[in-house]
């Protein structure tokens, strides 16, 4: 069985090193996550298909978990569509204990929509209760995350990016590209390992 290490590290050496180039078949027809029409101009994940190129190309991988995602990514279809997720940019913490994020993911779920004293917190209740406000690189309260940095981010989840066209996996990597932009998107499944 391949552990969380292996796992990133096979997707690190598929993906290559940065700068990356790409046929333009591959980065128009499968890379590149297309506008949905949803997704209007001024909503802050339309920031994500301007830095996409900047992300394949540039970006490292980092193990991502899923906080929310619209329920109906867990079933087949065909619409792109909004999730929030955490990650973070400490891969010395991350990349073997994946399941760590998860549990960081849990926990600020349990706060939806509740009622929170801490102005953090409430802020990440309310976030999340809402789902249409987006958040871009919002760090997570420290409390919740044993002192590492965590950030809490929306994504689009690109079907074409996924096994099977469906949202089965609570972690998975993620393109981040800090000093460049907010901006975060799923690794396409193309680069990940082969399930054993």
């Amino acid at each position: 069985m391949t552990g969380p290490t292996t796992a990133i590290a096979q997707c690190r050496a598929a993906l290559g090193e940065a700068p990356r180039r790409f046929s333009w078949f591959d980065k128009f027809r499968y890379l590149r996550i297309p506008r949905s029409d949803w997704v209007e101009r001024e909503d802050p994940l339309a920031g994500i298909l301007k830095a996409q190129n900047v992300l394949l190309a540039e970006g490292r991988l980092v193990w991502g978990a899923l906080v929310q995602a619209n329920s109906a990514l867990f079933e087949r279809g065909r619409d792109d569509l909004p999730a929030a997720v955490i990650y973070s940019p400490d891969t010395a913490v991350f990349d073997d204990s994946p399941d760590l994020l998860c549990d960081i993911a849990q926990e600020l779920y349990r706060l939806k929509g509740t009622r929170q004293k801490d102005p953090e917190l409430a802020a990440f209740s309310r976030m999340l209760a809402s789902e249409m406000d987006r958040e871009m690189r919002l760090e997570v309260p420290r409390r919740l995350t044993g002192s590492a940095t965590v950030y809490c981010t929306d994504i689009i989840v690109a079907r074409r990016h996924l096994p099977g066209r469906v949202l089965n996996e609570p972690v998975f990597p993620l393109l981040i590209a800090p000093e460049r932009t907010a901006m975060t998107m799923m690794l396409p499944s193309r680069f990940w390992p082969t399930p054993a």
